[in-house]
């Protein structure tokens, strides 16, 4: 490829695609020469006109004139066989799917090594902001003990709407999708999927062993209302969606995607809106964190593009590509089941309004060993229902989850609301 320009195909040409084929129109080294899209006749807000489109992704996995496929078509399939396949036959992956690296990235980085290409994917998490290149390469003369961070820009829009605007969830959310940070169907990211895959790379790097995606604890933020974002700040807390990976004593790692309650004084406490940031801990370091739009049409095209310019850069060198081969081991790394982990809580629950409920509460929890820091009733409705809050010192969880088992079981008892954890 020296002397000439780097031939790409593009998969995907939606909100990140269109910004890849614009930044790339300002870069003399390279040559986008074919667009996969599912629509060949659908309209578009830029110029294609100069550019072969095709709706069979395969075309580009095969066609020997293109050395660099770019996708950004995002889930499994067709993606996963279009990029083993163009990986097989000698090409360059630049990506942003964060669900294929996170399920597939042992095994696609272990062909890529055997075929002498290499995969960057510094788009697949945290948008514009460079986690991937940090903890593969800036970060190498550390023990990474914990990684923690804000890894969706959706989330954090929403959870900052309700505590800014005292909106409810449902309202935060509409203004959401109408702003055009959450999709029609946003339930990867209020679910936690979306941080799940992130955080799940994230590891992988830390660790340098994959994990198991369907292994890692998932709660979405669907629960948490209003009233919670205010006792929250009455606490000194705020409420933000937290991937959380770090190493246990026994081996195992703890890896796990929920809101969490966020100390006022931490700086992850004080990102808000769709920007993201990632919280690292380094035994040379010390902590350091990373912060910037984690989303977005130019953002997410900027990280693109910048992989295919060190990927320009590194094609002049001799057997470049093992320099950016990700240090990961083949074997799945066990992570803590949910119920081994020790954390703080905050617990919200409704019960009948009726003599004894609190000393009742207090006899489930001291029997299993659970111990208050604080409990609060927030009034009594007109049906006789009352709001009681609870935080906890640090506890493991199955006792706390034993704790509420009997509460729940109890007469007084109507519903427990929401359950939050603890970030320190």
């Amino acid at each position: 490829m020296v002397g000439r320009k780097i031939r790409i195909g593009l998969l995907g040409l939606g909100t990140v695609g269109t910004g890849v084929a614009t930044l790339l129109a300002d870069q003399p080294a390279f040559a986008l020469r074919r667009i996969v899209v599912r629509d060949r006749n659908k309209p578009r807000e830029i110029d294609l006109s100069s550019y072969e489109l095709t709706e069979d992704p395969m075309t580009i996995a095969v066609d020997p004139e293109i050395d660099v496929i770019v996708e950004v078509a995002g889930g499994i399939d067709p993606v996963y066989e279009v990029v083993k396949t163009a990986v097989q036959r000698g090409k360059h992956i630049v990506t942003a799917n964060k669900e294929l690296i996170a399920r597939h990235g042992s095994e696609l980085f272990a062909l890529a090594q055997a075929n002498n290409v290499a995969i960057f994917f510094e788009a697949a998490v945290g948008g514009g902001i460079p986690l991937i290149s940090t903890l593969q390469r800036g970060l190498q003369a550390n023990r990474i003990e914990r990684v923690a961070g804000i890894l969706n820009g959706t989330t954090n829009y929403i959870l900052t709407k309700m505590e800014i605007e005292g909106l409810s969830f449902d309202a935060a959310l509409k203004e959401a999708q109408d702003a055009g940070y959450a999709e029609a169907d946003p339930s990867d990211d209020i679910e936690g999927r979306d941080v799940v895959y992130k955080i799940a790379i994230l590891s992988s790097l830390a660790f340098q062993a994959p994990v198991n995606v369907e292994a890692i604890y998932r709660q979405g933020i669907g629960g948490v209302t209003d009233l919670d974002i205010r006792l929250a700040a009455d606490f000194g807390y705020r409420i933000k969606m937290i991937g959380l990976a770090e190493r246990r004593a026994d081996g195992a790692i703890d890896v796990r995607v929920h809101p969490m309650l966020v100390p006022e004084h931490h700086p992850l406490a004080g990102v808000e809106g769709v920007n993201n940031a990632i919280f690292i801990s380094g035994s040379a370091v010390g902590e350091v964190m990373l912060s910037g739009p984690g989303a977005g049409r130019l953002p997410t095209a900027s990280a693109i593009v910048g992989d295919l310019i060190n990927l320009a850069s590194a094609l002049q060198l001799p057997d470049f590509a093992a320099y950016f081969h990700p240090p990961i081991r083949s074997e799945v790394v066990p992570v803590s089941p949910i119920d081994d982990t020790i954390s703080s809580y905050y617990i919200r629950l409704e019960t009948l309004d009726t003599p004894g409920v609190i000393g009742n509460l207090g006899h489930a929890f001291g029997a299993h060993g659970v111990s208050l820091h604080s409990v609060t009733q927030k009034g009594v409705r007109a049906d006789g229902a009352a709001t009681i809050v609870l935080l906890t010192h640090r506890v493991r969880e199955r006792n706390l989850q034993s704790a509420l088992a009997d509460i729940i079981a109890q007469p007084a008892t109507l519903q427990i609301g929401l359950v939050l954890r603890s970030l320190e």
